[in-house]
């Protein structure tokens, strides 16, 4: 049985793709498997079909879809996601893998750097704040210093992210309406509130070209963001989250005066407002009352915080990182 399945989604063009399979394709572990999750054609033309299993989904397809039916298929304990353009250098997964002889390990997140510059980093995971904000940890920082600033990390980016298939499995599958960092964010919190950690692994280095990667429009990083805020901002506790919130909203709505850019942005926000106002005026569906046949335990409550794992500084990596 293979011990790690490797999944590229490539939703936005095949920008990349070839770059990232043959990185993986170069440097895989021996007892692995690799799967494409595509919503376009692909002709397979270096005839890769006894080496990946490639998935195809409708052209209009969501990241959350791609990876939901990856998991599906994925028939190893360890399941990487890698985003479309992220390349891998040897090794990058034997630093990761035995976190999770731990069974509270859940998930780890290798440092993502700029191909151009391994001195700069993408994402040394994801960060949220309690103002309902979800961030790439380190972005534009060297490795030393985004390391420093590890009290906010929550989980690894989906850019390239380990799980445990057993507990992405306990949790239930990605939310279709979420994407990006706030996707992250919530499968991190997830899995923290079922009782397992994150961890970050800062030896396990991937790299990528930040003009190759995904970026969502500011229409649905904005209905994303506010979705994610709703979702959790109890965590932080509501008179906080609010309050937080409130001053977050302003200040995007002054900074739409200035950057028109934003207004797509704070619409999204707003249109995700609605939508939950909309959600608890919805009538409920009675349902015929039943005697229970048991009664299940109740879910773990998500307490803030809990399970954050920081490692030491990485070591000097051989390609000069």
């Amino acid at each position: 049985m293979s011990r790690l399945s490797i999944v590229i989604p490539v939703l936005d063009g095949l920008c990349g793709m070839e770059d990232t399979l043959v990185s993986v394709l170069e440097n895989r572990p021996a007892d692995c498997q690799i799967i494409v999750v595509l919503n376009q054609p692909y002709d397979d033309p270096y005839d890769l079909k006894e080496e990946v299993l490639f998935i195809q989904t409708p052209r209009r397809a969501k990241l959350s879809t791609a990876l939901n039916l990856a998991i599906a298929a994925s028939r190893a304990p360890v399941v990487h996601m890698l985003g479309c353009g992220v390349e891998v250098s040897p090794g990058w997964a034997d630093e990761v893998l035995p976190f999770f002889d731990d069974p509270q390990i859940a998930a780890v997140a290798p440092l993502v750097l700029r191909k151009d510059n391994p001195q700069r980093v993408i994402a040394a995971g994801v960060g949220y704040s309690s103002a309902g904000t979800a961030h790439r940890l380190g972005e534009g920082e060297s490795p030393a210093v985004a390391l420093l600033r590890q009290c906010d990390f929550r989980g690894p980016d989906l850019l390239a992210a380990f799980y445990r298939k057993s507990a992405l499995e306990d949790v239930g599958a990605l939310a279709e309406g979420l994407t990006g960092e706030p996707a992250a964010v919530d499968v991190a919190f997830r899995l923290r509130q079922a009782g397992f950690c994150c961890a970050l692994q800062p030896q396990c280095r991937t790299y990528a070209d930040p003009t190759h990667l995904h970026v969502a429009g500011a229409l649905r990083r904005g209905l994303a963001a506010e979705r994610l805020f709703w979702q959790w901002a109890s965590a932080a506790g509501w008179p906080r989250a609010l309050v937080c919130h409130a001053l977050l909203l302003a200040s995007q709505c002054l900074q739409c005066l200035v950057r028109p850019t934003k207004v797509a942005e704070v619409a999204g926000r707003m249109l995700a407002g609605l939508e939950m106002v909309a959600a608890r005026h919805r009538p409920q569906t009675v349902v015929p009352h039943a005697e229970p046949i048991y009664s299940a335990p109740a879910r773990p409550h998500f307490k803030a915080g809990r399970g954050e794992t920081r490692l030491p500084a990485a070591r000097r990596h051989p390609l000069g990182a």
